[in-house]
């Protein structure tokens, strides 16, 4: 009856049942404390679960099903700690691992950072003939790019120099099989995403190395986002640095162009960042609306109104698909750089395409003291 109640994720009136079986002295047996003990981890109840593992253990060896759901817990919760040692406790008492169960290992020694132990499990799965799941194989190269960042903060030249081109062998079997699975390759481009967006951009760095040495291109959208984290970071040069390996590598796209311009906004190389969005533009890239705003700000404040009036026009001509953001940031630039006739004309035009302009009109006169309300609502009823 628990065990009904449970499938059907009744956890509460599962532990009813376990409770009438304790106040009826019915003795469970280790199937009765293994059921028990899903319940709790369902519950996310460690320290009921760990009452009932112990209790468990009076029977003898617990079986492998209840070893993976008590350390899946602890991964869950993300008591590392108490995972290593119940790891440690596990192979004192020689419990054989399943596939399964290896994998969970696998993931508590990539997360803990326990990279002998991690490369000791991997050999045993090898010989196994255990396939690796993706994620596994991601909290490995994870683990990997994180223990080398670490190294390089070291001192001692000869030994990272060392651990370093271990890391970077065993990183690159990790990542060889990856690439090998289905979508391998967007996995790995995930993770670049992810480390970067995180702050961790040595890790990400070093992941978009050892992806373009294997041959693979990065998608844009990793390349763009590890540039994008440059930039808030202050840190032009290695922008510029991975913009450049990036186009050399490989042909790159739309988002690794707007993603360079924006980090030449942050950086305040502004003049370098409109040179870079007028090629892109030549070149017949799409022109992100986000980074047309930020660069049209920028210009805005800088002075630079020849160059504004230049991508105004150029977006006015070139079909790029503006959003009422962008046609703020034009309204705002064209008021304070002083091109009133570009502003009514501008306007009147994009009337044609948004009907809703009157929130348009009085952001306008909100934004400039010196916007005549009057002439412009004319142009607009005209």
């Amino acid at each position: 009856m628990a065990q009904v109640h449970m499938n059907a994720r009744n956890y509460d009136k599962a532990l009813q049942v376990f409770g009438l079986m304790r106040s009826r002295n019915v003795k469970p047996s280790s199937f009765s404390y293994g059921a028990l003990l899903r319940c709790h981890v369902a519950r996310e109840d460690i320290a009921a679960a760990e009452d009932v593992f112990r209790a468990l253990c009076k029977y003898g060896l617990p079986d492998v099903f209840c070893c993976n759901d008590l350390l899946r817990l602890y991964v869950k919760l993300g008591q590392l700690e108490k995972a290593s040692a119940f790891i440690l406790k596990m192979r004192k008492e020689d419990i054989q691992l399943d596939e399964a169960l290896c994998m969970t290992v696998m993931e508590v020694c990539c997360k803990s950072g326990m990279i002998a132990d991690a490369d000791k499990i991997l050999k045993e799965m090898n010989n196994g003939g255990v396939t690796m799941k993706s994620s596994t194989m991601v909290s490995m190269i994870e683990m990997y790019a994180r223990n080398r960042t670490s190294v390089m903060q070291e001192q001692d030249s000869s030994s990272k120099a060392l651990a370093c081109q271990t890391d970077s062998s065993a990183l690159n079997a990790a990542l060889k099989s990856l690439l090998d699975t289905p979508g391998g390759s967007s996995i790995a481009c995930q993770l670049i995403r992810k480390l970067a967006r995180e702050g961790r951009t040595c890790e990400a760095k070093f992941l978009h190395e050892q992806l373009t040495q294997l041959g693979v291109k990065p998608e844009d959208s990793a390349t763009a986002t590890l540039i994008v984290q440059y930039g808030q970071e202050q840190k032009l040069h290695q922008a510029e640095e991975l913009f450049e390996s990036a186009s050399t590598s490989f042909p790159i796209g739309a988002p690794v162009y707007n993603a360079m311009v924006d980090a030449l906004c942050k950086c305040g190389n502004i003049e370098e960042a409109y040179r870079l969005f007028m090629k892109m533009a030549d070149q017949g890239h799409s022109r992100d609306v986000v980074t047309i705003s930020i660069l049209v700000t920028h210009l805005t404040k800088h002075g630079k109104f020849q160059e504004v009036e230049n991508i105004i026009h150029g977006c006015f001509h070139g079909e790029v698909e503006l959003d009422t953001v962008v046609y703020n940031t034009f309204i705002k630039s064209m008021l304070e750089s002083g091109l009133d006739k570009h502003l009514f004309l501008f306007i009147r035009w994009a009337s044609k395409i948004f009907r809703a302009w009157v929130p348009w009109l009085t952001a306008t006169a909100l934004v400039s003291k010196q916007a005549n309300y009057t002439q412009l609502s004319t142009y607009m009823i005209a």
